[in-house]
C-alpha cells in the first residue's frame, strides 16, 4: 500500500509538470500560465497505479490436488468482547492466507440466527501445517485474547480430514470472475456434523458422496461441498458447504435429484443423535484486498 501510494504521487507530479511545460512560452514577451490539472486526469493518473493485493488462496473457490486437514470452529462470544475479538480475528486470518505456505483456507462468519456466535472453517496441508499456524505471532496474538475470558460458553473446534480433493463445484467459476472484476461477494455456508449409526456407515457415505458429486457437477449456485471424519470420535462426520445467491443457493440444493436421494436415505434413520447445522455468510471481502481511491 505504502509503493502504490508513492507510485501514485509521482505520476500526479509528472503530469502537473508536464502540464506546466506545455503552458509554458519561451519568447520575449511569454506569460507564463500553468493550466489547473482537471479531476479527469487526476481520476486517470489514480486508476493507472490502482494496486490489488494477490487473492490469498482460497479452497472454497480453488485448492491443491489432496485431501486437506480441516477445522469446523463454532465460538460464542460475550457482547463485551465483540470488537476486539473481530480486530484480532481479522488479524489472525491476514497473518495466516499472507505468510503460511501451508495454510490453504480461513473463512468465518456469524451464526445466521443467534448473534455473536461465529463458525469458521480453516484448511491446512496436512496437520503439520495447523502445527505450524499455531507457532506464529498471530496466533499468539489470538491465544492471548482467548486467555481474556471472552467466550459465553465452551470452543468447539472439531478436526477431519476430508474425505475427497473433489470438492469445488461448478458455481465456483461464477464467483472466480466477480472477485477477478474487483467487486465483492458473500457465500451462504453450513457447518455440519452427523454422528451415524455404525451399521448405518457404509450406506451413508455411499448416499452422501453421491449428493457431493451431483452438487460438484450440475449446481450453478454450489460453490463447495466437502466433508471427513471426525479425527478422535469414529462414525461423527463434519461438512462444510458453501452457495453463492445467499440462502437461495441452498434452497436450489434442496430441490435437486441427487439430495433428494440423500433426503430418502436420511429417512432411514441411520443417525445416533440429530445433525447440528449452523448457518452464517462468508464475506469474500476478507479474503480479496485492493487499495480503495476517494
Amino acid at each position: 500500500e505504502g509503493l502504490a501510494r508513492v507510485l501514485l504521487s509521482i505520476l500526479l507530479l509528472s503530469i502537473l509538470l508536464l502540464d506546466v511545460c506545455q503552458a509554458l512560452s519561451v519568447g520575449p514577451t511569454a506569460t507564463v500560465r500553468v493550466r489547473a490539472l482537471s479531476p479527469l486526469s487526476v481520476r486517470s493518473a489514480a486508476a493507472a497505479v490502482r494496486v490489488r493485493a494477490p487473492s490469498p488462496r482460497l479452497s472454497i473457490l480453488e485448492r491443491p490436488d489432496t485431501p486437506l486437514f480441516c477445522l469446523n470452529v463454532c465460538l460464542r462470544i460475550k457482547p463485551v468482547f465483540r470488537e476486539e475479538f473481530l480486530e484480532c480475528i481479522r488479524q489472525n486470518q491476514k497473518g495466516t492466507l499472507s505468510s503460511e505456505p501451508l495454510a490453504i483456507t480461513y473463512a468465518y462468519g456469524e451464526d445466521e440466527t443467534t448473534p455473536d456466535t461465529w463458525h469458521f472453517f480453516e484448511q491446512y496441508v496436512g496437520r503439520e501445517g495447523f502445527e505450524a499456524h499455531t507457532q506464529t505471532p498471530h496466533f499468539a496474538a489470538w491465544e492471548a485474547f482467548a486467555a481474556s475470558d471472552p467466550f459465553s460458553a465452551p470452543p468447539e473446534v472439531k478436526f477431519f480430514v476430508e474425505d475427497s480433493a473433489s470438492t469445488v463445484c461448478s458455481g465456483a467459476a461464477a464467483v472466480r470472475a466477480v472477485l477477478a472484476a474487483g467487486d465483492w461477494t458473500k457465500l451462504f455456508c453450513l457447518d455440519v456434523e452427523m454422528a451415524v449409526k455404525p451399521e448405518a456407515r457404509e450406506g451413508f457415505l455411499e448416499a452422501l458422496r453421491a449428493d457431493q458429486s451431483g452438487a460438484l457437477s450440475s449446481e450453478p449456485l454450489a460453490v463447495s461441498y466437502l466433508f471427513g471424519e471426525d479425527n478422535e470420535r469414529p462414525n461423527v462426520f463434519h461438512m462444510f458447504e458453501a452457495y453463492s445467491g445467499g440462502r437461495e443457493g441452498f434452497a436450489q440444493h434442496a430441490k435437486t435429484p441427487h439430495y433428494a436421494k440423500w433426503a430418502e436415505f436420511k429417512g432411514t434413520e441411520p443417525f445416533a443423535a440429530p445433525a447440528k447445522v449452523g448457518y452464517y455468510v462468508v464475506d469474500l471481502d476478507g479474503h480479496q484486498e485492493r487499495l480503495q481511491t476517494g
